[in-house]
């Protein structure tokens, strides 16, 4: 009887067990529970917290872009040439004809022929903006140059004017210097880089007419021969020196309409070939000693109405700011000079007393006389219009200038 009586009490022990311990997991689930919404809770504050940051953000770079000059005057301006462009569009005898010539139309006209609003709708800091479009043939081209006056706010400059009101003419040292009614850089640490969509340049010279002069700062990637057409005085492949008839030439005139970009050809954008004219190459030959650093040799000959050359002895030589720099033959050429690069490249200008060679800038910065099948790397020059306006940059490697 007594065992028995302590086998159930024994098994009224284990059910107390099993029932704590049953209550014991129900706490336990209760505090995972409650563990899990507060996390999520936290969650949501946090994500509540970074959607009120990221608001305020967007209201601040909101209120930033309202009160930027430089976004609304691009903006007005770009209003101008898409409505020029939909009117000439649908006006096409009113574009102007011959390479070079230009017609223009005022805002006012193009606000009366619906193409636009009134600039009075697009208040610059309150203040009224004019303005106008100019269209420029430039081959087979059309070059838009929207201008717009907002006053002491704003107004539309051209690259050339904004160069020579930013930078000092010089005498002596590194700079722009006054030059046969000319402007031209000399020197070596100088602030004349552009750059164009594709490609960076330097700027050589303003001429009279206010075109820009630029060279590539890189040239093209693979190297060439200047010419490599059999000479029957050398009796061999030398090339000829004739630079109308040159391959050199050929080769310009084929990356300007073709360029195969895996050979790094393409280093201009339709943009940037809408903004170049074209110009006379100065093809004169010279004799290794000559002094003259004027280009009245080299542009004793010219090849008429090119789009893209090469630079002439002349342009290196005067570049130089070394005192001893006197002809081709003098190695300090390539002292205080910008025009040195690491790399050979060919000048346009041959030499005057054989048929088989041409100068060549080394890498090591002096002028070398070469035979023309020589190989070396082509730094095409290019004149942009003097119509390219001043975006931004100070001219300097780290801020090149930058055109619209």
């Amino acid at each position: 009887m007594n065992e028995e009586l302590e086998e159930v009490k024994e098994e009224q022990k284990e059910e107390e067990k099993e029932e704590d311990f049953i209550i014991e997991e129900d706490d336990d689930n209760d505090e995972i529970l409650l563990e899990r919404v507060r996390a999520k809770k936290r969650m949501f504050r946090f994500m509540g917290i970074i959607v009120v940051i990221f608001l305020i953000l967007v209201l601040l770079l909101s209120l930033l872009s309202l009160g930027n000059n430089d976004y609304d005057v691009i903006t007005l301006e770009n209003m101008l040439k898409e409505a020029a462009e939909k009117y000439f569009e649908e006006n096409p005898s009113s574009l102007p004809g011959i390479d070079g010539d230009i017609v223009e139309i005022d805002s006012s006209n193009l606000v009366a022929a619906g193409y636009m609003k009134d600039l009075s709708e697009y208040p610059i800091n309150e203040t009224i903006c004019s303005g106008k479009v100019q269209v420029q043939k430039t081959s087979d081209d059309y070059y838009y140059i929207p201008y717009l006056n907002c006053g002491e706010e704003y107004t539309t400059v051209e690259l050339y004017q904004k160069i020579l009101s930013d930078q000092t003419l010089v005498s002596t040292g590194y700079g722009l210097y006054a030059h046969n009614g000319t402007y031209t850089y000399r020197g070596e640490n100088i602030n004349n880089y552009v750059q164009l969509d594709k490609s960076l340049w330097r700027i050589v010279r303003i001429t009279a007419n206010n075109n820009l002069v630029l060279v590539s700062e890189k040239g093209i990637s693979y190297t060439q021969p200047w010419d490599d057409r059999y000479n029957e005085n050398r009796s061999y492949d030398s090339g000829m020196n004739q630079y109308s008839a040159s391959r050199v030439r050929d080769y310009l005139d084929q990356v300007y309409k073709n360029p195969v970009e895996e050979d790094g050809e393409d280093i201009l954008s339709d943009h940037d070939k809408a903004k170049m004219v074209s110009f006379n190459v100065c093809t004169g030959k010279r004799t290794v000693r000559s002094e003259v650093k004027n280009n009245t040799e080299e542009c004793s000959e010219v090849v008429q109405n090119q789009r893209f050359g090469l630079l002439t002895v002349s342009d290196f030589l005067y570049a130089s700011l070394d005192p001893n720099c006197k002809s081709a033959e003098s190695k300090t050429c390539q002292n205080y000079n910008y025009l040195v690069a690491d790399f050979n490249w060919w000048l346009v200008t041959a030499n005057k007393e054989d048929d088989s060679t041409v100068f060549q800038a080394t890498r090591y910065g002096a002028l070398e006389l070469t035979n023309a099948s020589s190989y070396a790397i082509v730094r095409p020059v290019i004149y942009l219009n003097d119509k390219v306006f001043y975006k931004a940059g100070n001219g300097s490697k780290e801020k090149p200038y930058e055109v619209k």
